[in-house]
């Protein structure tokens, strides 16, 4: 079972993001936060929030890099 559970929270990479389960996941709780929201009424087009500037920053993440 202990395999299992290691099994279901693999990440990978797409198209130079983080996929998989854990990827699936890590988007869900960054959404439960609020550090992103969706960008006006597009489906699939998210932008971090003030929020989540603040909280990423904190965590030592450069969020600028790729800006």
């Amino acid at each position: 079972m202990a395999e299992k559970a290691l099994q279901v929270l693999k990440g990978r990479t797409c198209y130079g993001h983080l996929g998989g389960t854990l990827g699936g996941r890590l988007f869900d709780r960054m959404l439960a936060l609020g550090w992103l929201e969706r960008e006006g009424d597009k489906a699939t087009v998210y932008r971090l929030t003030a929020l989540g500037e603040q909280a990423l920053l904190e965590l030592g993440v450069d969020i600028f890099e790729r800006r």
